[in-house]
């Protein structure tokens, strides 16, 4: 990115504020304040263009995500969270100064609704609501809950969890962690930002505009980042603006809006994305942020409010959230790239050393210095068998690394596979069912249906592979929309909702499914023709008439012979339909 010389604005604050200008790819020549490049130069931040960015945040939820593999299928898609986090700074202080230009009502004693200092809050908090992230973005988070779940006592549990650095003080509560199975908050990436802006702004020197209460202004940026994942616990607490996090909600619903999911990330992951792979953006930011408002509500908070002529644009913005997921974040061969990147880092022997402790890869997010040096670039890390990295504790640029036996080949030949592109190869799509076990008992019938002799069973079985993947609009099964307060052009200052039956009769009756998707991981030079039958298995409604019926026949007929504990080859039944079917199947 190009930058220019500092800009002077007007002398509002004093100090007057300076902004300098640079060049992004999507938004054109953006200004930022000159205080957020004290920032964008950390090392901490600097770490972001080594962390590829497709797709928002958040994990864990209604909403899972893992993004880090769609460089590897779509060759445009090579941005970081780089650029992107500087995108989302950019329109957070768009959205501010456009809800500025309306003034409050005269009730709420303000000259204006964000302070200069909020503000400021708002873009920090935008601008690094990214730096938490591990490598590949949220397939690292997704590898250690998995890594976790799969320990097969509590003790380990607890062992994994357990961390020597409690800044949230989850320690205490490492019994019930193991109990739900959830992970302590800084595993996910929401709270190791919040700590990480925590360390950097402590370091930093604060303009005047920061002189007074500089806690409760990092404690605002960091509630702010974390607020899709906590919520509103804290409702009562008083900002330093001597209003109530209730009174001034809006401030919560810019980065990550829990309330609607309409936040700056996904305007600008939108644009940003959708260039990269040529796909068009039919969601225009700048025309939200200019008829935005902010009312108090019927729930008693304040919320950022549409024009009710822009209902439809609001839709449009969560139907292009589907399509790019449908399209690219969840194509059928970015889902099992991920899925070996994830593998990979489960199972990678890389140790990073800060002073006399070491710290697995899978556990490096328990501390922060270690956590400083983990980023995409650990896939040549384990390419090269690198075994050691080494750094000084609160000096994260500083590194050594150590080559030393490799004890494990896998995670080797994880990223090998996806270079060589000799993937497991798509079969088809089912629908989810209701329990795991389903796709468990799924697969196994696929097995016993497609193998031509009960030895190769268990074979069949071994080589398939399930995985679930959930398309949204981004709150679960809930209409997004349902939740946003808009206004009229006649009652500006009377917010109400749209019930969707107004808006459209074509809008989906339902806003979330889950599909599984089936792959055949080939071994040998059978694999194609077993890879054949298996999608036949999988697709019988897309064949001709003759051979579904034969096909249907012989899978009555196995499952029959499987439980009875016969084999295959001497049933004539079989021998009938497999004439038919054979006469279909290409030489």
């Amino acid at each position: 990115m190009a930058t220019g010389p500092p800009v002077r604005s007007e002398p509002e604050l004093d100090p007057p504020q300076e902004f300098v200008t640079i060049m992004d790819p999507v938004h054109g020549s953006i200004q930022l304040d000159k205080y957020l490049f004290k920032i964008i130069d950390r090392p901490e931040f600097q770490r972001l263009r080594k962390i590829k960015q497709f797709g928002e945040s958040k994990l864990c939820t209604t909403d899972t995500k893992i993004l880090g593999g769609v460089y590897y299928v779509y060759s445009g898609g090579v941005h970081t969270r780089f650029e992107h986090s500087i995108g989302v700074c950019y329109i957070a202080g768009q959205l501010v100064e456009a809800l500025n230009k309306h003034c409050p009502p005269k009730e709420e004693k303000l000259s204006e609704w964000f302070t200069p200092q909020e503000k400021m809050c708002v873009q920090i908090a935008a601008l690094c609501h990214d730096i938490g992230h591990g490598p590949f973005s949220h397939v690292y988070d997704i590898a250690v809950k998995e890594y976790y779940k799969k320990l097969k006592s509590k003790q380990k549990m607890k062992e994994f969890i357990t961390s020597k650095e409690d800044e949230y003080g989850d320690n205490e509560k490492v019994d019930s962690y193991v109990e739900k199975e959830e992970l302590p908050k800084k595993a996910k990436h929401e709270y190791r930002s919040a700590l990480i802006v925590e360390r950097m702004m402590e370091e930093l020197t604060f303009d005047k505009r920061f002189e007074k209460d500089k806690s409760r202004y990092i404690k605002l940026i960091q509630d702010m980042i974390t607020f899709s994942e906590q919520g509103f616990d804290n409702a009562e607490e008083t900002l330093p603006s001597r209003k109530t996090y209730k009174q001034k909600a809006f401030l919560f619903e810019i980065v990550a809006n829990e309330f609607t999911g309409i936040d700056v990330d996904k305007m600008d992951y939108f644009a940003r994305d959708a260039r990269s792979i040529g796909l068009p953006n039919s969601f225009d930011w700048r025309r939200f942020t200019q008829t935005a408002k902010i009312i108090k509500c019927e729930d008693g908070f304040h919320h950022i409010c549409s024009r009710d002529k822009d209902v439809s644009s609001l839709y449009e913005l969560f139907h292009t959230r589907n399509v790019l997921y449908r399209s690219v974040y969840k194509h059928k061969t970015v889902v099992i790239v991920e899925d070996l990147i994830k593998s990979a880092l489960k199972e990678a022997t890389i140790q990073v050393k800060v002073g006399q402790r070491s710290y697995p890869l899978i556990k490096c997010w328990q501390n922060m210095d270690a956590f400083h040096l983990i980023d995409d670039s650990i896939e040549d890390l384990i390419m090269k068998e690198i075994q050691v990295i080494t750094a000084k504790p609160m000096q994260s640029q500083q590194l050594h690394i150590k080559k030393a036996r490799i004890t494990s080949e896998s995670p080797r030949r994880h990223f090998s596979r996806i270079k060589d592109r000799k993937l497991p190869k798509f079969l088809g799509r089912t629908k989810k069912a209701k329990h795991d076990d389903d796709i468990e008992s799924k697969r196994k019938d696929i097995a016993i249906c497609t193998a031509d002799t009960k030895s190769e069973i268990k074979t069949i079985e071994k080589r398939l592979k399930p995985l679930t993947v959930k398309f949204s609009y981004g709150k679960g099964s809930k209409d997004p929309i349902e939740s946003h307060f808009f206004y009229g052009k006649f009652y500006p200052q009377h917010p109400f909702r749209i019930p969707k039956e107004e808006v459209s009769k074509i809008l989906p009756s339902d806003f979330e499914e889950e599909e599984v998707f089936w792959y055949y991981d080939m071994k040998d030079d059978h694999g194609d023709e077993t890879k054949a039958i298996v999608w036949e298995c999988l697709n019988t409604d897309k064949l001709p008439t003759e051979l579904k019926s034969a096909l249907e026949g012989s899978y009555t007929r196995k499952r029959k012979l499987h439980e009875e504990q016969e084999e295959y080859t001497t049933d004539k039944d079989l021998r009938d339909f497999k004439r038919v079917i054979k006469r279909y199947r290409p030489k």
